[in-house]
């Protein structure tokens, strides 16, 4: 187990934090990043030989490559990940984080609950820099069901 792991506990008192925080005038875009670690580190040591090192291509199973990352380091095997590829969230960190601050509103936030939205919400890819500029510019503030229904809205396929 990582030095690092998270708890559902501890994701409760960055929740209780978060809600204090905005309480007390500060925005949300603030009082929500610690939660938004928090959450983020949970699912990624939730997943098989997760850890809790920042993300990075190699990471990130083939699988979850994109057909056009696949291509761009078929091409140049050379090529430095930060040169052309890109760890995408499926779901952006934002809105997984609220998901989990909505279960803790709810007084519905344990492992169950948690483990069920890594499940459903959070997922990478890795995508070339095309690809995460069209997802800024037509599905960012856009709500999908899935990490995958989301990619195929801007044309990414895997």
């Amino acid at each position: 187990m990582s030095k690092n792991s998270i708890s559902i506990e501890q994701i409760r008192m960055a929740c209780g934090h978060c809600e204090e925080l905005i309480q007390a005038g500060v925005t949300e875009n603030l009082a929500i990043r610690t939660l938004e670690i928090f959450t983020d580190i949970y699912a990624k040591l939730s997943q098989e030989n997760g850890n809790a090192s920042p993300h990075h291509v190699n990471q990130v199973p083939k699988k979850q490559w994109s057909v056009k990352a696949k291509e761009k380091i078929a091409a140049d095997p050379h090529l430095k990940p930060k040169d052309g590829l890109r760890v995408e969230h499926g779901t952006p960190r934002r809105a997984f984080a609220r998901m989990a601050l909505k279960l803790y509103k709810k007084e519905q936030l344990n492992d169950e609950n948690m483990r069920e939205l890594v499940h459903q919400h959070w997922k990478l890819a890795v995508i070339t820099i095309e690809e995460d500029q069209k997802l800024n510019q037509a599905a960012r503030s856009k709500k999908f069901d899935t990490p995958d229904e989301r990619w195929a809205s801007v044309g990414i396929t895997f």
